[in-house]
């Protein structure tokens, strides 16, 4: 590739139209987000249950952490990622990269909602007291917030390694905290296993779902 390209490209990629409001909506949008969560699920939980009452109920610092929330969370996302990397469904290949490649990816997504179906219905049946999650609601919430945010630390630290083919034009502006919002690697993969594809569509939209 020539410098004229080079420069070319370098210049498509911070002059791509910025989304959610620039870099406001990138540093508004992970902090007030996860607030308006917490305070949504606080309010879930009073005795009113109303986002008009005031003063709001704000949740003690205890209750705001369980040792059981994280292994929940970790329990469910390492169940959905066995289910990923089983061999059910077909693959099909993905758009042409600016690379030429395709990568590959495993449409079992509904085998792995029927598969999580079947399994909180044996734990019905088993009488295991689900009904305790909802008790576990803000320290649920406050493990996957903080979750997300390591995750989401350690896809912006590895995108420094990824060849210039593998960025994002829309993420690689040059401004930290919008690529880092917007996310700087297209397709960040740990060998066949696409974590975009994954944490877009399985442990949350299923559990939502469940």
């Amino acid at each position: 590739m020539g410098p004229n390209k080079k420069a070319l490209k370098h210049k498509l990629s911070h002059d791509t139209e910025r989304e959610f409001g620039g870099t406001l909506g990138a540093v508004c949008i992970p902090i007030f987000l996860p607030l308006t969560i917490l305070f949504l699920t606080c309010v879930s939980q009073s005795p009113k249950a109303s986002v008009f009452q005031w003063p709001p109920r704000l949740p003690s610092t205890d209750q705001l952490w369980d040792p059981l929330a994280p292994m929940v969370l970790l329990g469910w996302i390492g169940l959905h990622a066995f289910l990923y990397l089983m061999p059910l469904g077909k693959v099909s290949e993905g758009l042409v990269l600016r690379d030429g490649t395709r990568l590959k990816y495993p449409i079992n997504g509904f085998h792995g909602l029927c598969i999580s179906a079947v399994l909180l219905a044996v734990l019905l049946g088993l009488g295991v007291p689900l009904g305790y999650l909802f008790e576990l609601l803000v320290p649920l919430a406050v493990s996957a917030i903080s979750v997300s945010f390591l995750f989401s630390i350690y896809l912006y630290v590895r995108s420094f390694w990824a060849p210039s083919h593998a960025l994002a034009l829309g993420g690689d502006t040059g401004n930290p905290l919008y690529d880092f919002f917007i996310g700087r690697e297209l397709n960040p993969r740990i060998g066949n296993f696409d974590l975009k594809y994954f944490c877009e569509l399985r442990p949350g939209l299923i559990g939502w779902v469940s």
